[in-house]
């Protein structure tokens, strides 16, 4: 009923609070949300989500490949078992890298489909292009692709063309 109190030593959120505040550490039988940060752990494809097309982005060492949806948004990460020569560092900036990477492909893949759609509905391109960098932040292909040489290079001179 609306107004009551959980009976005393009832198991709840504000209890949890409280206890972390307080400094008690209490053990849960109960799977936590934070278990889905298992890095080894299946996740299921979102309803719909395979009607999105994703851009994938992956290091010249082929130790970290990351998708990205349209808006940027990470849509999976995928780790090769050469991965595991990587510390924990390493490994962390390098997903960092690649995942920037593949949001910027996927930001300009937008780009590429509202200039496309504003040409047809007859915008001028010049115009629609400053839209969509300056007011939108999306980066033009050619300006993702940029940055991808340019990391690839500074990055990893040895495995870069």
């Amino acid at each position: 009923m609306v107004g009551e109190s959980p009976p005393l030593g009832h198991d709840d959120e504000r209890g949890d609070v409280a206890a972390s505040e307080s400094g008690v550490r209490t053990e849960r039988a109960e799977p936590s949300d934070l278990d889905a940060w298992d890095l080894d752990a299946h996740v299921e494809p979102v309803a719909g989500a395979s009607a999105v097309p994703a851009v994938t982005v992956t290091n010249p060492p082929g130790t970290v490949t990351v998708s990205a949806f349209p808006d940027g948004r990470v849509a999976g990460i995928e780790l090769s078992p050469k991965a595991s020569e990587l510390t924990e560092d390493e490994l962390a900036a390098e997903i960092v890298v690649i995942a920037g990477l593949a949001s910027q492909d996927a930001k300009s893949a937008q780009f590429t489909s509202m200039l496309e759609g504003m040409r047809a509905q007859g915008h001028d391109d010049a115009a629609t292009r400053d839209f969509l960098g300056r007011d939108l932040d999306l980066p033009s292909p050619e300006q993702a692709r940029a940055e991808r040489a340019r990391v690839f290079a500074t990055r990893y001179p040895d495995d870069h063309e």
